[in-house]
């Protein structure tokens, strides 16, 4: 019982410590965005080209998603035109690749560009813009490729071309190339004394600046309701795993208690039930002890019938006639002596069988009325254990003839047929 409870208590103390195990475990899960973040935010911080690009590449290794990616590739692009290594910018601009969404393409379209012409080389400037359009694959891209031919013949002091591209790029759908374009084409107005034309432009500018300010206020506020959203959905989701977690535990505590009960209550039956059989064999062997005392009374009894009977024997008038019944252990021997016994001698004798065996000769008469005197004689001798000897001496015939007679009244008196069942044992538990 002792050692059950304390295993039971260590099977508790285990499924609680498993439990608290794994709510500690869990927030120690690596989040590899948060990672990414980290060596993303490295890349503004360090100044050499090397290190830019080594924290590039840990940046890019921690996330699986390619316009994560072309971003990052993007900024480091970016850092490379603020160090002046515009070869460097023209590599990372060109790792962006088709992963990058619209807003990325377009900074690219207008800022590779922008690297040609950095370093002297317009003619290769205007051909990337051409081979930038030739290659779009969406409609997105052509307002930035506007700006950017834009930019590239205000560089390059072509005034008309660069305002037919500002013009274009003004009337395009995003908001941010049309605010950028209306500004410079402000500026070249007024520079040409065109103020009227100069302020509306301005204005037009602005309009769009507060609408894309507006814009990103509005994106940004739904940005942050969706964060919110997924931060309380993610609580939601913890506090429904930590009932749930609660819950097995109180299901494992309750299945303990139930296994403690059960094991309290099968004990208690079991001791009952010991004590019950310790009992009944108190009980079996105290009745063994009376019957074996029983017995020895019993035996008693018998041993002092025995005597009793032998003294009634003792006193018969024949008992002398007779010499089994006076020595039983004395040898036979092939010596024929005549035993007379007179009728005085079988009346005593039946007298002395009637007081030994409870009236034997008169319940043998009513048990089996067949029998004739002369045979119930015969089974008086038999009954008070006559041997064979004396009973040829008293009836003058041979043993042979003694056993034959003791069958014919077996079989025909007493309808004994079983080859097992002798008259002498038949008369004596008679």
């Amino acid at each position: 019982m002792k050692y059950g409870i304390l295993y039971l208590l260590l099977l508790l103390f285990l499924l609680v410590s498993c439990g608290k195990q794994r709510l500690a475990s869990e927030p120690m899960r690596p989040d590899s965005a948060r990672v990414a973040w980290i060596f993303y935010k490295k890349i503004w911080a360090v100044s050499a080209l090397d290190s830019v690009e080594r924290y590039a590449n840990l940046t890019c290794r921690y996330l699986s998603d390619k316009e994560l990616t072309a971003r990052v590739n993007y900024g480091v692009a970016l850092r490379c035109m603020k160090l002046g290594m515009f070869e460097r910018a023209l590599v990372y601009y060109r790792k962006t690749g088709d992963g990058a969404d619209t807003w990325i393409q377009g900074e690219v379209c207008r800022a590779m560009p922008e690297a040609y012409a950095g370093m002297g080389r317009y003619l290769d400037a205007v051909r990337c813009l051409d081979s930038i359009r030739d290659c779009r694959q969406s409609r997105s891209v052509i307002p930035h490729y506007c700006l950017a031919k834009g930019n590239l013949y205000a560089m390059t002091g072509q005034v008309d071309s660069a305002c037919r591209y500002y013009e274009s790029a003004a009337r395009s759908l995003n908001r941010w190339v049309a605010g950028v374009a209306s500004r410079r084409l402000s500026a070249f107005h007024a520079s040409r004394g065109k103020d009227s034309l100069a302020y509306n432009l301005a204005l037009k500018a602005d309009k769009i600046l507060i609408r894309e300010i507006q814009k990103e206020e509005a994106t940004e506020n739904r940005e942050n309701y969706e964060k919110e959203k997924m931060q309380n959905e993610l609580n939601r989701l913890r506090i429904d795993k930590q009932r749930q977690e609660i819950m097995v535990l109180s299901l494992g505590l309750i299945v303990v208690l139930i296994v403690f009960v059960f094991y309290f209550v099968s004990q208690r039956r079991k001791r009952q039930t010991d004590l019950l059989l310790l009992q009944e064999k108190t009980i079996r062997l105290e009745q063994t002890r009376q019957l074996l005392v029983q017995a020895e009374e019993l035996t008693l009894l018998r041993e002092k019938e025995s005597q009793l009977r032998e003294s009634l024997f003792r006193r018969m008038k024949s008992f002398h006639k007779i010499p089994s019944l006076e020595d039983n252990d004395r040898k036979e021997t092939d010596t024929n002596l005549r035993i007379a016994l007179s009728k005085e001698d079988w009346d005593d004798i039946r007298q002395t069988v009637d007081k030994s065996y409870d009236n034997f000769t008169q319940r043998l008469k009513r048990s089996f009325p067949s029998l004739s005197e002369k045979d119930v004689n015969f089974c008086c001798l038999v009954k008070i254990g006559v041997s064979i000897k004396d009973l040829s001496d008293i009836y003058c015939i041979s043993r042979t003839s003694v056993s034959r007679k003791k069958q014919r009244v077996k079989k025909d008196k007493f309808g004994l047929t079983a080859e097992d069942d002798t008259l002498d044992s038949f008369l004596r538990h008679f």
